[in-house]
């Protein structure tokens, strides 16, 4: 391996790796904030033992701090929409809907940031809803071809509002980084993963959830889940993008949907139509040509 092929070889790696985080939720057996608080909770705990032996200082300004925590608190709504999402729709068109952050996170830049939006996001926007559209099943209601059940819509609902949740998530995480002395990232993210796990803590026991690990088969998941999904895909990930063209990252880290939803059909329930085919494809080429030429470099933190 060489120095030019490592991370492109990092970075894909850790776009598949990504594509465990889905079917780990299906997976398991536990309620949908308690799966959360471990991956956050063994990620962050992984994410500290590697910068305690990296000797990356863990120090930071009250700036950094209070906005990674708002981060933190981001993310972990993101997690709480998006896993009760894949227990109602599924773990491929759950990945797809959160994968939609580019799209809401292109409305922070602008306010936010000035960001300029070209007409070419605009329209890969529409493409990307259009794909939704066709993926969701919505088209076959207007075909007359089957029903969408109450649970069923309030599961896309709330894969998009984890989309919106995510994009708020980075918009934090790049605020917090804008300081004179801006804090290590991966102690950032262990901050974040600290103020996550408390917010998922809470949803946890206000829902009448057990922490209890009920087997092996769920200590398995959650380990996986959170070391290497949270801990180890992560570092893999944040450390190949800067060595890696954003074109060429995007395409890559666009693997992570299309891998959990052929998951999902080898191993789960899911039976894609020729329509959902082709709103994948769609969703997909929307994603990549926003992110590509529309407010990229914003969503370079996965």
């Amino acid at each position: 391996m060489n120095v030019h092929s490592r991370p492109i070889i990092f970075l894909s790696i850790g776009g598949l790796i990504f594509s465990l985080s889905g079917v780990a939720v299906a997976y398991s057996s536990m309620g949908t904030s308690a799966v959360g608080f471990y991956r956050m909770l063994l990620g962050g705990l992984a994410l500290a033992i590697f910068a305690y032996v990296k000797k990356f200082p863990f120090q930071t300004t009250r700036k950094s701090f209070i906005y990674a925590c708002l981060a933190g608190f981001a993310l972990a709504l993101d997690m709480y929409w998006w896993h009760k999402s894949i227990r109602m729709v599924g773990p491929g068109l759950g990945a797809i809907l959160t994968n939609c952050q580019s799209f809401s996170l292109a409305i922070f830049a602008y306010f936010l940031f000035q960001e300029r939006i070209t007409i070419v996001y605009f329209l890969s926007l529409m493409l990307a809803l259009v794909g939704i559209f066709l993926i969701s099943g919505m088209g076959a209601v207007l075909h007359g071809s089957g029903a969408l059940s109450a649970e069923y819509i309030w599961g896309v609902a709330m894969g998009l509002g984890s989309a919106v949740a995510y994009a708020l998530c980075v918009v934090f995480i790049k605020i917090s980084q804008q300081t004179e002395r801006p804090t290590h990232p991966v102690v950032n993210m262990v901050i974040l993963c600290a103020a996550a796990t408390l917010f998922l803590l809470v949803s946890s026991l206000a829902e009448g959830e057990s922490l209890t690990i009920p087997d092996s088969k769920n200590l398995m998941t959650l380990i996986a889940y959170g070391l290497i999904v949270q801990g180890v895909a992560w570092l893999m990930v944040s450390s190949a993008i800067p060595y890696v063209k954003t074109s060429l990252a995007g395409l890559i880290l666009l693997s992570e949907p299309v891998g959990t939803y052929l998951i999902d059909i080898l191993f789960f329930s899911a039976k894609p139509t020729v329509v959902a085919l082709a709103g994948i494809a769609l969703t997909l080429t929307g994603v990549y040509v926003g992110s590509l030429y529309g407010t990229a470099k914003v969503a370079k933190t996965s």
